[in-house]
């Protein structure tokens, strides 16, 4: 009798704790807490974070708010892991490689005599490979793995096939449990980290389970839900097979359950793991640690997320239960150090240093990431190499005195040249097209060499024109040849360019010629006469320019002024100023006085792909060639974004002979040395050991591109100065 009477009490009992509702209780170190909800008000998750999500509740975190108590950047349950958990494979690998998982395979009568898997029944093996039996610990494991990840047709998933009622979702989505399925989460995580919040199961053996926390400090707060998923109808049945197949799903999850609750902590272990090196450390992390309950609930915790209502709703009791147990142990308590320890762990307060190592090498995980995307999405130069360049070789072979070029570079004319650089000029790296929209005051004659996208057409770069071959630009209008963005430039082009540059210099007294050995008098290749031709083409303002390039040229003859280094170097420096001053008004991307330092640390803070041009002139020199001063060496025209560089060298190199070559495209240091550095991190912590994992997924540049910064943009080597 009283035994009954004690079991009616009991369900009694159980009835309140189910229909009662769990309202909110006022507590001094809750009132501090940074809620997630204020973090992601403005976020749409949904399960594994986005990498928006993420970056806003990084910054919020780090804007910090006085008084206030918040989740820490390098945690176990940090927005970082919350993120990058999604992109490695470390719980695939676990969940579909590992060799003490069974595999499921069944054949179908529809699908011939193939096997087909059905992870959703693999099962836990209790034998190794030679037959022993393998300990409860390590079976218990891979059976809360299965039951926690059923994850159908072989991709991770915490959700079974529809109608499978015994895995841990089912349970935690089913309607008597739902509502406090963040609690119970929020218990079992703190148990696997060994923190001891009481939570029990009653009524083991019987065909439906209990699950209980009772809160004695605030007993609104407690609940009991049943361990079983089944309808009414089942439930109410006196089916002896029904009321077997309810005791078979509710024991899997109860077993699954008291995976965690048997934890012991980890702790100590933690602590003995962070004194070894780093590589005993990343064998832990990937062999052992994924073997434990702290990383199956975790794991478990990263893919159940999937609201904002949800991040807020564990979070929030992770803090409670950890103040149920501030208030139920003593002081100095075993137990409560281990609740205390956990919290250090996985919070800050405000004033705590929020720049963690995490933090450290997240940033530079995502810059190279960023430098490895931006790196196949745009192109530098409308040229691919050397073999698209215009090339019309007016010098002959045995030209005396001549110089063959190095292996890259191609022997040129100034016409080639100066076609060369408009085609720079007027490429669009956003939209892979030429455009001459900066310079309204161009001839259509000049216009009509090149395909370039009608005024309707989008000249967005995520078009579809532009999202596939980067060298297909927009068809020309008619059958016309033109100029199109990574082809060779047509014969009948350069035909009409010729014609061009002849009619632009007819008359043109700025203009400097030089006569060829067969009497062939053409323009002779210097860089004043590149300025005004230049000039001319773009159709820049002549009069602003060209008493100054003439003065220049006579200078440049003054014997006087020439004679000694100190002159040349004067002259020099104020030609290549000035040259700055006039690309500076024909490009884009131009920016005036600035050195090779100055544009690597602009590109630092620039956007991945923003293309940067810069001119230098290198290794100048005075030649005299039949009385007459020359000016040889090499311009070279830098374009570099955050992560790439690539330069155009046209060299000077007697008053007959001009070189053009198009160097490779090559890595900037600061992406090569990220490169070399991320995967050296340190493998202090499991989030650690996850962006580790995080950086295999990045797919970088080739690595023969990649050269040290001023390797990459260091001069070809200069030809011997002429007597």
């Amino acid at each position: 009798m009283n035994k009954s009477n004690t079991s009616e009490r009991r369900n009694q009992l159980h009835k309140y704790l189910y229909k009662r509702k769990n309202r909110q209780i006022p507590i001094s170190l809750l009132a501090k807490v940074l809620l997630i909800c204020m973090l992601l008000s403005m976020q749409n998750v949904l399960g594994l974070l986005s990498e928006e999500d993420m970056n806003t509740v990084i910054r919020v975190l780090l804007s910090g708010t006085k008084g206030k108590v918040s989740i820490k950047i390098g945690g176990n349950i940090s927005p970082i892991i919350l993120y990058a958990y999604g992109k490695v494979d470390i719980l695939y690998n676990n969940r579909f490689t590992d060799l003490y998982i069974k595999k499921y395979y069944f054949t179908s009568p529809n699908k011939g005599l193939f096997w087909i898997r059905d992870s959703t029944n693999d099962i836990a093996r209790e034998e190794d490979s030679e037959g022993n039996r393998l300990p409860n610990r390590v079976v218990d494991h891979y059976n809360a793995l299965i039951n926690m990840f059923p994850s159908p047709y072989e991709k991770i998933s915490i959700y079974p096939k529809e109608g499978c009622k015994d895995f841990f979702t089912s349970f935690l989505k089913s309607d008597p449990v739902k509502e406090y399925a963040h609690n119970i989460l929020a218990i079992l995580f703190l148990r696997a980290e060994g923190v001891p919040v009481p939570l029990i199961i009653e009524d083991e053996e019987s065909a439906c389970p209990r699950l209980t926390w009772t809160d004695e400090f605030n007993p609104e707060q407690s609940f009991s839900v049943p361990i079983c998923i089944a309808s009414a109808e089942e439930q109410e049945s006196s089916d002896s097979n029904e009321e077997a197949n309810i005791k078979k799903s509710s024991s899997k999850i109860v077993q699954t359950i008291k995976y965690f609750l048997n934890a012991e902590s980890c702790q100590e272990l933690e602590e003995s793991i962070a004194l070894k090196e780093s590589a005993e450390k990343e064998v832990y992390w990937k062999n052992e640690f994924t073997k434990t309950p702290t990383w199956l609930i975790q794991s478990y915790i990263y893919y159940y997320l999937e609201t904002i209502d949800d991040i807020d709703k564990l979070y929030y009791n992770i803090i409670k239960k950890l103040v149920f147990c501030k208030n139920k142990y003593p002081l100095g308590s075993n137990y409560r150090n281990i609740a205390q320890k956990f919290f250090e762990k996985s919070f800050m307060c405000e004033g705590e240093d929020t720049q963690s190592d995490v933090l450290k090498w997240w940033g530079k995980i995502k810059e190279f990431e960023g430098m490895a995307e931006a790196s196949k999405k745009i192109r530098l130069l409308p040229f691919a190499d050397n073999s698209l360049l215009p090339t019309k070789i007016t010098v002959g072979a045995n030209t005396q005195g001549s110089v063959q070029p190095e292996e890259w570079l191609i022997s040129s004319d100034i016409e080639s040249v100066l076609l060369t650089l408009l085609c720079c000029i007027a490429y669009d790296p956003k939209t892979d097209k030429y455009n001459f929209d900066h310079l309204p005051y161009m001839s259509k004659e000049v216009k009509s060499l090149f395909a370039m996208p009608s005024k309707n057409a989008s000249t967005s770069s995520d078009s579809s024109e532009t999202s596939g071959n980067p060298d297909i630009n927009n068809p020309p209008s008619s059958n016309t040849p033109v100029i199109q963005v990574g082809q060779k430039i047509p014969q009948e082009v350069q035909k009409k360019w010729s014609k061009i540059i002849k009619n632009l210099v007819k008359r043109n007294t700025y203009i400097s010629y030089t006569t060829l050995e067969n009497n062939k008098r053409v323009i002779e290749p210097d860089i004043l006469n590149i300025l005004i031709i230049m000039i001319k083409v773009t159709g820049l303002d002549c009069s602003k320019y060209i008493e100054q390039i003439h003065e220049y040229r006579e200078r440049l003859q003054d014997r006087e002024q020439m004679d000694g280094s100190f002159g040349i170097t004067c002259f020099t420096k104020g030609i290549a100023e000035y040259a700055e001053v006039i690309f500076f008004h024909m490009t884009r991307e131009f920016l005036k006085n600035k050195t090779l330092a100055d544009v690597f640390s602009i590109s630092s803070t620039s956007s991945n792909d923003k293309r940067i041009m810069l001119v230098n002139f290198v290794d100048y020199s005075i030649q005299i060639v039949n009385n007459k001063n020359y000016l040889t060496g090499s311009i070279v025209i830098h374009y570099v974004t955050k992560c790439r560089n690539q330069s155009i060298v046209i060299r000077f190199v007697t008053p007959e002979k001009v070189h053009l070559g198009i160097r490779k495209c090559a890595v900037n240091s600061g992406c090569s040395k990220l490169q070399i550095e991320i995967p050296k991190i340190p493998i202090d912590s499991y989030i650690l050991h996850v962006l580790s994992e995080y950086v295999k997924t990045i797919n970088p540049p080739e690595p023969s591109d990649i050269t040290r910064k001023f390797q990459a943009l260091q001069m070809p080597r200069m030809l011997p100065r002429t007597p």
